[in-house]
């Protein structure tokens, strides 16, 4: 389009007039920012005790050490509370940032997003790989002027690997565990004067939480290349390609009855490539160029047997032109285009396809007029227009076209003592997913939905002083509208007067030997116009725990290393009551779930590393047979979401070996 055509020639006519900068200024990898800051709450990197938003940070050191695979065993130890899945490892699982909705979250990779457009909300955080995944970052809270369209809770930022040192270097794991837990990962990397190229993959399989015919499985793959070019300029392309297969076994799970299939796997591949170029030209300008293509190729259990496909593909051009005039003023405007296809199976036969063509401009300020005060504005707007074509019994879909503008405001002060308070407020807003139309036209249902539209704010205080430290943050999301799936009619509706309300605090002591931080969270998402019993349990606001809270610590002593991590969840409204074997009927979860893991690391020498890691280790193991009777409905620990036990104990040993 003539759009990226613009942006290209802009970052080229760029590298041609660079001027020649140091070491320091040149452009890196976005991985390779250090952990006190956020490279994706705002424009521009910015250090995390500046910034008015509510970011947190996993850089390289902290998710080597978590021994994860997939993106969402991390999120389950950065986010407790706000990450529930249905049942055992791989299974569908939703993230409740700042207590909104799945679907109120982006996933980007490198700046693209990722998110499905033939499914129902956000990318399941278990089919994203941390295969050459070197930084994770989330933002709680509204960044539509930041991230457009569906951002109204948050985003979940994934970065790929950053340069290399010169020369052969890599790293390898192998482990094994019970649970028929069976993990390699490793990765090569070879460095020269102006550049590198990585490449590397994992395999990771783990039996069910109950039996099926095969377990779960994932391979993941990536390659990664970067090449300074003339005095300041940085090219990088990264492609990654991952495939799951999920059992899940519970084919039917209701207040009164249960189905069980050993057989039912999901499949799942993705596929991300993404090229990027950063330069500096004169003294005050940085631009950015960025194309990502990205698709997703789900097969699902189909009625009657067999697989039904879904399929997803984006391609997102993105560019960004920085001045910074000095060091108390920068600039940033920025354009953001991109076309995604999302492809559901019809029924009886065929094909629903919906597409989506999105364009927005952002301008974002910030100013530092005094060194302990510093703000920060945003502005976008965007235009979208989608299609439906629509190959089953329901009616065809008209185009749909709309345009936003939204904005934002922040603050951040230094109060002195380590002390510093911030805040932001402004609108937000989503469009309805392709797959909820599709799913309504395939019922007859002809209303179109509305686009969604938020007001928020958040505030926040901090504390720092020597190895001490405390947070404070508080949000409310006010929907003025917003799509949601109604378990009465089975079909998705339009929504409004809904808020959502989070506060969180925290307080830690870090020593160089040991730590120990803890949290206490409280949220909740309230349905107004219903009444007032009903306020928190109709379709629109079920499956937040209210309160959650934890610790987590660390401890060397001499070449080991002991990490702890602990959390409780409390009791939510779920989608349907909950049926004990009285036969008695609740509508609210009375039951709390307590997630823990302990590792111990050894460095047994300067290149190797030895981990003995347990994690869900307060979970009880059900057979089939006692998920059949549900022994365990109403049980404590046995499962986040009503009718799928979560996943068992499991003990994992490791060696890591770096060279």
């Amino acid at each position: 389009m003539d759009l990226t055509r613009i942006t290209l020639f802009l970052a080229l006519g760029a590298a041609l007039n660079a001027a020649e900068a140091s070491d320091a200024d040149k452009p890196k990898p976005k991985a390779e920012a250090s952990a006190t800051v956020t490279v994706t709450a705002e424009a521009t990197p910015v250090e995390i005790a500046k910034t008015p938003n509510q970011v947190k940070v996993l850089d390289k050191a902290a998710i080597e050490r978590s021994g994860a695979t997939q993106v969402a065993d991390l999120l389950r130890d950065l986010l407790p509370g706000q990450i529930l899945s249905n049942g055992g490892i791989g299974t569908a699982t939703s993230v409740f940032l700042g207590g909104t909705r799945s679907q109120d979250v982006v996933v980007t990779l490198d700046g693209v997003r990722l998110t499905d457009a033939s499914g129902m909300g956000s990318v399941n955080p278990y089919t994203l790989s941390l295969a050459g995944i070197e930084r994770i970052e989330v933002q709680t809270g509204p960044c539509s002027t930041r991230w457009g369209t569906d951002a109204m809770g948050g985003v979940i930022a994934l970065y790929s690997s950053g340069s290399a040192a010169q020369g052969l270097s890599g790293n390898a794991a192998v482990g094994m565990g019970t649970q028929g837990i069976a993990t390699f990962r490793g990765q090569m990397a070879y460095g020269w004067n102006k550049g590198w190229v990585r490449a590397g993959g994992q395999l990771y399989t783990e039996d069910q939480a109950t039996p099926t015919q095969h377990p779960f499985r994932t391979t993941g793959a990536f390659l990664s290349v970067g090449q300074e070019v003339g005095q300041d300029g940085l090219l990088t392309v990264s492609y990654r390609n991952t495939y799951l297969g999920v059992p899940i076994p519970y084919a039917s799970v209701s207040p009164s009855s249960r189905g069980y299939d050993a057989k039912r796997e999901t499949r799942n591949r993705n596929e991300q490539l993404v090229g990027s170029y950063r330069t500096l030209f004169g003294s005050d300008w940085l631009a950015e160029f960025t194309v990502g293509h990205v698709t997703q190729n789900r097969m699902e259990p189909a009625y009657g047997g067999g697989f039904s496909p879904y399929d997803s593909r984006r391609t997102q051009t993105l560019g960004r032109l920085t001045w910074t005039p000095s060091a108390a003023f920068k600039l940033s405007g920025g354009v953001d285009a991109y076309e995604e296809i999302g492809q559901t199976a019809a029924y009886p036969t065929g094909t629903d396809e919906g597409k989506g063509r999105h364009l927005g401009l952002d301008v974002e300020g910030t100013w530092e007029p005094l060194s302990f005060l510093r703000f920060l504005g945003t502005v976008r707007h965007q235009w979208d227009r989608q299609n439906f074509v629509q190959q089953g019994p329901g009616p065809r879909l008209d185009d749909t076209r709309s345009d936003q503008t939204t904005w934002k405001a922040g603050v951040n002060l230094m109060l002195g003592a380590g002390f510093r308070a911030y805040a932001s407020g402004g609108t937000a807003f989503g469009l309805p997913l392709l797959s909820a139309v599709m799913y309504n036209a395939s019922n007859g249902i002809t209303m179109p939905l509305t686009r969604e539209e938020s007001t928020f704010a958040n505030v926040g205080l901090g504390w720092e002083r020597g190895p001490w430290n405390a947070r404070l943050e508080a949000s409310r999301t006010n929907f003025k509208s917003l799509v949601y799936f109604d378990l009465n009619s089975y079909v998705y509706a339009n929504g409004s007067k809904i808020r959502t309300q989070s506060l969180e605090g925290s307080l830690g002591y870090r020593a160089n030997l040991w730590s120990l931080e803890g949290f206490y969270r409280n949220q909740e998402a309230r349905d107004t116009t219903q009444p007032a019993a009903l306020q928190l349990s109709s379709s629109a606001v079920v499956r937040r725990p209210f309160n959650t809270f934890g610790l987590k610590s660390f401890a060397s002593m001499g070449d080991f290393r002991l990490d702890a991590r602990w959390s409780w969840f409390g009791p939510r409204y779920e989608n349907f009551g909950y049926v004990y074997p009285t036969g008695s009927v609740l509508g609210a979860s009375k039951i709390h779930f307590n997630d823990a893991s302990l590792s111990v690391t050894w460095s047994a020498a300067p290149e190797l590393d030895l981990v003995l890691r347990g994690d869900h280790l307060m979970q009880p193991k059900v057979s089939v047979d006692e998920w059949k009777r549900r022994t365990q409905d109403g049980h404590n620990d046995a499962y986040l979401i009503f009718g799928f036990p979560a996943q068992p104990p499991t003990l994992t040993f490791e060696a890591r070996y770096r060279f």
